[in-house]
């Protein structure tokens, strides 16, 4: 997946939870406020029947209904509420929707209102299952010191299917500012993911890290040249003195000193890129204090297809990342050592160093984005950056990378790259010049 999929893909993720985690949340407290709402309108019903001074003389009639039924309905259509009941203490219905339930008992249990108590929530009763409130009606009492008596209940309810409804109704314009935002998210996650294409100059993770390796080039060369050119003023200061002897002799201890060639670094490297990358870490390697060795068992052709110019390439990250570790890890005096070869069926990149090594319980961890064991410092931002790209190189290849301990003590780490079949034939380096790990290794 591109830089700009993976990040297109997060932001309309994050949009998609934010969203629907939002919706969640304000359906439930929309259906809390409706239900409390209810629950008032219902209250204030009830009540208002139970304490009507008509409905409380009709208890004595001789035929309660007649009175209470034609009051109860009138209440129930301006209350705009499925029912309005009232009952005797026994449960007897004296009013109903439905003229066949009066004086049959109510179908759900009457004992909470006329124990004296409000009840409230949702039953099945014969007209299905509603949202209801249940209120005590009181009688007279008999003398000032004596509580009323409860003489019977008025129960107001609104069918669940019409609560519902109102629901539903109120949660389109919900579901449109929901769909609404998310089309705004969206459209800004992607014009997000093109400003940030645009500031890293459409490149992806791997271009950056092959740039990052060739500014590393770069200022070696310069280092290189200024060194060169030290080198050349002292020779040149010599042979103006007249003492030829004394110049020669400084040519001989230089050494390669003033100029390090690929050729001489990795004589088996044919890979142009792979081989000045060598000459590269080589030069960094020592300006540091450290001495970076090419293995004499290196051997690698140079690309001669698509696809291997590809794998070289991808080479390239992973083991600029490995050496770069390895020169931190072994500092002033410390030793590095590098093999590249291939088989023909994979390619090997291994770096040992003389330093302390990795812990055996850091070995997966190590991979990880972000993750140090480096003192932090002036590069802290950039610290933990390195073997993730090489995880990530070496996840994408469907190759394997391991660490264990090297023959020069510390850290070894190798990275095995399947060869693309479209990459052509065998290396001249034979699979028995493929190098063992000196311990057990542990793959990450």
């Amino acid at each position: 997946m591109t830089l700009r999929a993976q990040l297109l893909v997060l932001q309309v993720v994050i949009v998609l939870v934010l969203v629907c985690t939002t919706g969640l949340v304000a359906s439930t407290l929309q259906e809390r406020q409706l239900r409390e709402a209810y629950v008032d309108r219902m209250t204030g019903v009830a009540q208002s029947v139970a304490r009507l001074p008509a409905i409380h003389d009709a208890f004595d009639d001789e035929d309660p209904s007649a009175t209470i039924q034609p009051i109860a309905e009138v209440i129930r259509e301006a209350s705009e509420v499925t029912y309005v009941v009232v009952t005797d203490e026994n449960g007897v219905r004296y009013s109903h929707p439905d003229p066949e339930q009066i004086g049959q008992r109510v179908s759900t249990d009457p004992s909470v209102p006329l124990s004296g108590q409000i009840w409230t929530g949702t039953q099945t009763g014969t007209l299905g299952t509603s949202w209801r409130v249940k209120v005590p009606v009181y009688g007279d009492a008999a003398d000032d010191a004596s509580p009323a008596p409860v003489i019977g209940t008025a129960s107001v309810g609104i069918l669940e299917s019409e609560l519902r409804a109102d629901l539903t109704d109120d949660h389109n314009w919900l579901l449109g500012a929901l769909a609404a935002a998310t089309v705004i998210g969206v459209l800004c996650a992607a014009w997000v993911t093109r400003l940030v294409r645009r500031r890293i100059y459409l490149l992806e993770p791997e271009d950056i890290a092959t740039l990052l390796e060739t500014r590393g080039l770069t200022d070696a060369l310069r280092s290189q040249s200024h060194e060169f050119a030290n080198t050349v003023h002292v020779i040149s200061g010599l042979l103006e003195l007249g003492r030829t002897e004394e110049a020669v002799a400084f040519i001989e201890r230089s050494g390669y000193g003033g100029l390090v060639t690929a050729s001489a670094v990795a004589p088996g490297v044919r890979s142009p890129e792979l081989a000045a990358l060598l000459l590269v870490k080589v030069i960094t390697a020592r300006e540091r204090g450290a001495t970076l060795d090419v293995d004499d068992a290196s051997e690698l052709a140079a690309p001669a297809t698509p696809d291997a110019s590809s794998l070289h390439t991808d080479a390239l990250v992973v083991l600029g990342n490995l050496i770069d570790n390895a020169v931190d890890a072994v500092g002033q005096d410390g030793r590095v050592r590098v093999l590249l070869c291939s088989d023909g069926t994979h390619l090997r990149l291994q770096v040992d160093d003389d330093g302390p090594g990795i812990p055996d319980a850091l070995h997966h961890q190590v991979f990880k984005a972000g993750f140090s064991t480096k003192v932090p410092g002036d590069r802290e931002h950039s610290r933990g950056i390195g073997l993730a790209l090489v995880r990530r190189v070496v996840d994408r290849r469907d190759g394997e990378v391991a660490i264990g301990t090297g023959d020069l003590g510390g850290a070894r780490v190798t990275v095995d790259l399947p060869v693309p079949a479209s990459a052509g034939g065998r290396s001249r380096a034979a699979a028995g010049s493929r190098v063992a790990t000196g311990a057990p290794e542990v793959t990450a």
